[in-house]
């Protein structure tokens, strides 16, 4: 066992912990780390609780984010799937109307978990990027644009 995993070994639990009774954390099937106060003060106690609270609200703002990253993953995908079978599926303009609607809102979700100090900018500005390239990457296959054309 490394020294980290002993060091914080006595302080991580893979099962929800006793003060928060039989509910779940979270699904069902997977495993969820949850923070179990060491000491048995008042002040612990209290602080476990503003722990799992935050936690849970960060992870419902980095989910919102991913989930409008994969709203545009998704719209590519299956507008791929949908120009295998026909010659015109969406025309440009229409495409790019709806992946500009799509790529705004990942990007605002994205700005929002920055601003929360949810996600850090470098994680953010990464995220964005491979948003936009997937989404240029996409036109140039359909011959809308070329590499020369974006610059």
């Amino acid at each position: 066992m490394s020294m980290l995993c002993a060091r914080f070994s006595s302080t991580l639990s893979l099962r929800a912990p006793p003060a928060l009774g039989a509910r779940p954390t979270s699904h069902v099937g997977r495993p969820s780390v949850t923070v179990v106060a060491k000491l048995n003060t008042p002040s612990s106690k209290y602080r476990q609780r503003l722990n799992e609270k935050q936690r849970m609200y960060n992870k419902s703002i980095k989910s919102a984010a991913r989930t409008r990253i994969k709203n545009v993953i998704k719209f590519t995908d299956n507008l791929e799937r949908e120009f295998a079978k026909s010659a015109e599926a969406m025309s440009e303009e229409d495409f790019i109307k709806k992946a500009d609607e799509l790529v705004a809102d990942a990007f605002s979700h994205i700005d929002k978990a920055v601003s929360k100090g949810v996600m850090k900018k470098t994680t953010a500005a990464r995220r964005k990027s491979r948003v936009t390239r997937l989404k240029r990457q996409f036109r140039e296959r359909r011959g809308w644009s070329t590499p020369e054309m974006a610059n």
